[in-house]
């Protein structure tokens, strides 16, 4: 590899791996806007706050960060039914839902700055060594390197939504889901009990976002405006993947990463996060034309002559 390949290449390799990381954070989005309907941005506040939990005990108190799971995964799984709760007990619809959670993600901005202040907090001094240290990949991609904090996303990113396409496609809950999202009157009937599942689904989506915050920590410096950033890139990566599809979101991440890290090798970086929305803008313009072309493919289709059949008479 010449310099302007190996660049090119490593800048490739980290969007892939910083996009695994957006595809953790976008898990739990995609499952509850897909499958309970609800557009949930305070989900993106819930991973910031699990990541300053994680900070807290990290620093303060000397734990291992996948040790912090055993305080911030039930902390989490608990609002995401709390929240799930609320607009149940409010009888929210789309647009009233919408509103709260972007008010939720607001607050949830203020209570970060007020309990850890607005300065950058990074925990890396207080990481073991095994998660500080760069690694080089074997020849020939020698002159690449991976982070341990980014293997790291790209392991919880498989396992994690691995575990959740599984879930969906194979559970009985899974297929109950399934079938509450395509017809909840007709779900109930056959004994689907919508209530209660709706809890869980919200509560285990919550629960993605303490795996997720973890991560964060790990890899980045938190601030309260984070989410900020966030939110473009997992919003998204949740619609270009389609909604309720986790394995959608984490390739739609992982694409739009990549190539907003490429553009940033030509032109100027603060232009980046335009790549972004431009995807997106192209994406929704196609969808009239591809569903014309399939239309005109489907009833347009030639169809076969059948031959004539001679009379013997």
């Amino acid at each position: 590899m010449d310099v302007s390949t190996t660049a090119l290449a490593q800048t490739l390799l980290n969007g892939a791996l910083l996009g695994c990381l957006y595809g953790c954070i976008a898990l739990g989005l995609t499952i509850k806007w897909g499958h309970l309907g609800i557009a949930d941005f305070f989900h993106i506040s819930v991973v910031l706050l699990a990541a300053y939990i994680t900070f807290t005990l990290v620093t303060e108190a000397g734990w291992h960060p996948f040790a912090t799971l055993l305080v911030t995964a039930p902390a989490c799984f608990v609002v995401g039914v709390a929240s799930q709760w609320l607009f149940t007990r409010l009888d929210a619809d789309d647009t009233t839902s919408l509103l709260l959670t972007f008010g939720l993600f607001i607050v949830a901005e203020g209570v970060a700055s007020q309990l850890w202040s607005a300065d950058l907090k990074s925990m890396r001094r207080d990481l073991p060594d095994g998660l500080r240290e760069a690694i080089h990949l074997p020849a020939p991609l020698d002159r690449l390197a991976v982070t341990p904090p980014d293997l790291l996303s790209l392991v919880l990113a498989v396992v994690m939504v691995g575990l959740a396409s599984w879930s969906l496609r194979f559970t009985r809950s899974g297929r109950a889901v399934q079938a509450m999202r395509q017809d909840q009157p007709i779900a109930e009937a056959f004994g689907v009990r919508a209530a209660p599942l709706a809890l869980a689904v919200s509560g285990l989506a919550a629960l993605s976002a303490s795996v997720a915050g973890m991560a964060v920590a790990v890899k980045m410096p938190l601030q309260p405006q984070l989410p900020l950033h966030w939110i473009g890139v997992v919003v998204v990566a949740c619609l270009l993947g389609g909604l309720g599809r986790p394995l959608g979101a984490l390739v739609a991440a992982v694409v739009l990463m990549m190539l907003q890290n490429a553009w940033s090798l030509w032109f100027a970086p603060q232009w980046a996060s335009a790549v972004t929305y431009g995807v997106l803008v192209l994406y929704l313009a196609a969808q009239p034309l591809s569903r014309v072309i399939r239309e005109r493919l489907t009833h347009e289709r030639p169809t076969r002559e059948r031959p004539a059949v001679r009379s013997l008479a």
